[in-house]
C-alpha cells in the first residue's frame, strides 16, 4: 500500500505540472515514473493475491516468475543485440550503431547480478565491496527503468492530437550528403507537407544550416524537395545558419515573428522532425522560448532503438541536475538501507 500511495504522489505531481505546462521534462519523467511504478506494483500485488487463492495459482506464479519474465526478459535483450548487427548493415558501422547492443548486453549482465548479490547478502564479502556493487547495479537499473519512462512519456506526449488551424510549420533539417534530401529528411518534409495541405495557408520554415561535409545548405535542400513537391516558393522560408536543434528554434522563431504579420495574435507554429527526436525538439522549443508543439514522422523500426537510446542520453546529459538527482537518491538508499548509522 505505500508504494500506492507514492506512485500517486509521483503520478499527481507530474499531472499537475504537465496541466502548466505540457512539455516539462521533470513533470513528465515524474508522471510517467509514477505511472509506471503504480502499474508494476499493481500487477505484482495481484499476482500475490491469486497465488494466496489457491495451491493451482500458486504453481502458476512460479512459472510466470521463473519461466515466462525470464523468457520475456531474454528476447527483449536479444533483440538489443541483434539490432545493431542490422543498424551496421544498413547504416554502416559507428560509435551509435552499437548503443542497442550495449544496452542488451548491460541488461543480461546487471539485472542477474544484481538479484545474486541481494541473494548473497553482505555476509560474504566485505560490506563497503557489497555497498559499492550494489550501489553501482541499483544505479543502472534505476537509469535502465527511467529509459522506460522516457519512452512512455515521449510516447504520451505524441498521442495528443493537434487539430487547430496552423499557421506555420517548422522542418528540422538532418544531415545530408547531396542536394537530394535522404530518407530520414524526407520524412520530415512529408510530414510538414501533410500538415501544409491541411492548412494551405500555413508556412513552412526550412531549418538547418551547412556542416562542414554537406555540399549545401540542409535549409536549400529541403526547400528544393518542397519545390518538387508543387509547394509555393512564397510559402517556403529558408533558415540555414542553425547547427543544433536549439538555434533551429531560435533563428525559426525569429523568421517567423519577423514574418508575421498580425501582431496582435501570436502564431500557432508546429514543427516536424522524426518520431524519436519530438520530445527532445519541445523541449529546446520550450528552452528557446517558442511556443510550438511537434509532430513525428515513422521511423523504421530497426534505427528506433539506436535513435531512442541516443536521444534519452543527450536528455540526461542536458539535464544535468536531474542525472546528478537520481545518483544521489541510489546513494542515500544504500547509506539508509545497507551502511551501518
Amino acid at each position: 500500500m505505500p508504494l500506492v500511495i507514492i506512485s500517486c504522489i509521483f503520478i499527481i505531481i507530474g499531472g499537475l505540472i504537465l496541466l502548466k505546462e505540457r512539455r516539462s521534462f521533470f513533470g513528465g519523467m515524474f508522471f510517467a515514473f509514477g505511472g509506471l511504478f503504480l502499474i508494476l506494483t499493481l500487477f505484482v500485488v495481484g499476482l500475490i493475491k491469486i497465488s494466496e487463492i489457491s495451491t493451482n495459482s500458486s504453481e502458476l506464479l512460479t512459472v510466470i516468475f521463473y519461466t515466462l519474465f525470464p523468457l520475456i526478459f531474454l528476447i527483449v535483450c536479444t533483440f538489443f543485440i541483434f539490432n545493431t548487427h542490422t543498424m551496421q548493415t544498413k547504416e554502416g558501422r559507428s560509435v551509435t550503431a552499437k548503443l542497442s547492443a550495449l544496452l542488451g548486453i548491460n541488461l543480461l549482465i546487471t539485472v542477474p547480478a544484481f538479484f545474486y548479490l541481494l541473494s548473497m547478502g553482505s555476509s560474504k564479502i566485505p560490506l563497503w565491496l557489497f555497498s559499492i556493487l550494489l550501489f553501482l547495479l541499483l544505479s543502472d537499473l534505476l537509469f535502465s527503468f527511467l529509459f522506460t519512462c522516457y519512452l512512455f512519456y515521449s510516447w504520451m506526449y505524441q498521442m495528443i492530437p493537434i487539430k487547430k488551424k496552423v499557421d506555420y510549420i517548422i522542418t528540422l533539417g538532418s544531415g545530408i550528403r547531396s542536394e537530394e534530401v535522404p530518407p530520414l529528411l524526407k520524412s520530415r518534409l512529408d510530414k510538414a507537407i501533410e500538415y501544409y495541405h491541411k492548412n494551405p495557408t500555413a508556412k513552412i520554415v526550412v531549418s538547418g544550416g551547412q556542416g562542414a561535409d554537406e555540399p549545401v545548405s540542409e535549409a536549400f535542400a529541403m526547400k528544393k524537395y518542397l519545390l518538387s513537391q508543387q509547394i509555393p516558393d512564397v510559402h517556403i522560408l529558408m533558415e540555414d545558419q542553425s547547427t543544433t536543434t536549439f538555434e533551429n528554434m531560435a533563428f525559426s522563431k525569429k523568421i517567423i515573428f519577423e514574418d508575421w504579420k498580425n501582431k496582435d495574435q501570436a502564431p500557432t507554429i508546429l514543427f516536424s522532425t522524426n518520431n524519436y527526436h519530438v520530445l527532445r525538439g519541445a523541449l529546446y522549443a520550450r528552452k528557446a522560448h517558442l511556443k510550438a508543439e511537434g509532430v513525428g514522422a515513422p521511423t523504421a523500426l530497426y534505427f528506433l532503438p539506436t535513435a531512442l537510446i541516443r536521444e534519452y542520453i543527450a536528455l540526461l546529459t542536458q539535464y544535468k541536475w536531474f542525472t546528478v538527482s537520481m545518483i544521489l537518491v541510489c546513494l542515500v538508499f544504500i547509506i539508509r538501507s545497507v551502511l551501518p548509522i
